[in-house]
């Protein structure tokens, strides 16, 4: 996921996306379901259009791209696909925030571009919709995948069949202000939750917040509770575990000594950001996509170490987003286009050039850029990094957020707030 936003999803886009849902398992042709024509159509479609490009037809596809044009590298790797295959590539671009809202509008009007840049919790989604191509057998034949992560595999699967391959990566770190610490006596940056308590109290005595998150009703909120939840042993399929209430007992201490502010209710990930930048706060959960900025505006020094350890070892969450294959009948040029941006020497230009964390272990292993500090502590974080759940993603972090929030407002105590966020998970 790429952080730092709140989905936009109007009242008639959600019913229009619970209705299309609903009619994922409806039978037409024959008795096949939806999800099942819809590939066949595509298959076919694929074989027409690859006949006509043999026969001097056009070869062109459609992205959907969230990216804006200001991410040169990633336009120039793009046209640079074109110079070599000869494929014209058409870029809708569309800001992050509204993508999922016009792509339930595109699957209505049958208007769905060839390749979508989507959210990595999204790939799942869409195939279970029936309006992805199924690309396995490409999949299998012509990438390496021992050189991929698992999880960020895992994530563009759907039923143990590939609808997507990566595209962007990343993860999340703790981002540290080096002279707070200094001034605060605290001599080692914090690698348990227990020393991250003890550090706060240090700096709580020089006047300022020694810890920071996002804490408002958007998905930023929820990306930087995962490494805790997993970090105690928890997960979204027993959230209300004595280790969640652990978990919220950390928010409470924070919060009950004064070490982080309620503030942080109305942050989204920018926000919080701009406190620490702001030097208001000591330390703060942030991913690498926060680095160019950090370094610029800044004005002290500052260092990224391992999100602190809990009970359950280091752990922190996959974000992302891949490139998904629709079912428009453009399938093998847009395999093609797909392919194109996981070869390595690809990869590396644009993940290098805005801090993404390449998809392929190899990629990042031969890049002098990835070897060095601070860039290198979320490399090395990526074997710490667990795939978020994709079935009913929104409305679990919904959930979340608000047994979060209960708690650092003091609406509940920890063990009621996991007690009825896990009932309200049970009932979805």
């Amino acid at each position: 996921m790429r952080k730092e936003h709140k989905w936009l999803w109007a009242a008639a886009a959600v019913a229009m996306a619970a209705g299309i849902c609903m009619g994922c398992g409806a039978k037409s042709d024959g008795g096949k379901d939806q999800a099942a024509v819809q590939e066949e159509k595509g298959r076919e479609e694929s074989t027409e259009q690859a006949a006509a490009s043999q026969n001097g037809g056009d070869q062109k596809i459609t992205l959907l791209l969230t990216y804006p044009k200001e991410k040169a590298v990633l336009y120039q790797c793009i046209e640079d696909f074109t110079a070599e295959t000869g494929i014209q590539v058409e870029i809708q671009y569309m800001p992050l925030a509204d993508s999922r809202k016009q792509i339930n509008i595109m699957v209505a009007s049958d208007s769905l571009p060839d390749v979508m840049d989507v959210d990595n919790t999204d790939t799942a989604t869409y195939a279970k919709m029936g309006i992805l191509a199924d690309i396995t057998d490409h999949v299998n034949s012509e990438l390496e995948l021992d050189q991929y992560y698992s999880s960020i595999l895992g994530q563009n699967q759907y039923e143990g069949r590939y609808y997507g391959l990566p595209f962007t990566s990343n993860n999340l770190c703790l981002y540290y202000n080096q002279e707070l610490l200094d001034k605060a006596g605290v001599t080692e940056v914090p690698a348990s939750w227990d020393e991250v308590l003890e550090a706060c109290g240090k700096l709580k005595e020089i006047g300022v917040n020694g810890f920071g998150v996002a804490g408002s009703q958007t998905t930023d909120t929820t990306f930087q509770m995962w490494p805790f939840i997993w970090g105690s042993g928890s997960d979204v399929d027993h959230i209300d575990s004595p280790e969640t209430v652990e978990t919220l007992k950390f928010y409470e201490t924070m919060v009950e000594n004064q070490y982080m502010s309620t503030e942080v209710v109305n942050y989204n990930s920018g926000d919080n950001a701009n406190q620490f930048i702001a030097g208001k706060t000591a330390m703060i959960v942030d991913g690498p996509w926060r680095l160019s900025s950090i370094q610029a505006d800044a004005g002290f020094e500052f260092g990224v170490a391992k999100i602190p350890e809990g009970n359950a070892g280091f752990k922190t969450v996959l974000g992302g987003h891949n490139f998904a294959i629709s079912n428009t009948g453009n399938v093998d040029l847009s395999w093609e286009f797909v392919k194109y941006m996981n070869r390595p020497e690809v990869m590396v230009k644009y993940s290098e050039a805005e801090n993404y964390i390449p998809s392929r272990k190899d990629v990042a292993a031969e890049s002098e850029y990835f070897a060095k500090e601070p860039i290198r502590t979320f490399v090395e974080m990526q074997d710490y990094a667990v795939a978020m759940p994709v079935e009913n993603y929104n409305k679990i972090s919904d959930i979340l957020i608000e047994m979060w929030q209960s708690v650092v407002l003091g609406a509940k105590d920890p063990e009621q707030a996991a007690k009825d966020a896990g009932a309200s998970i049970a009932g979805l």
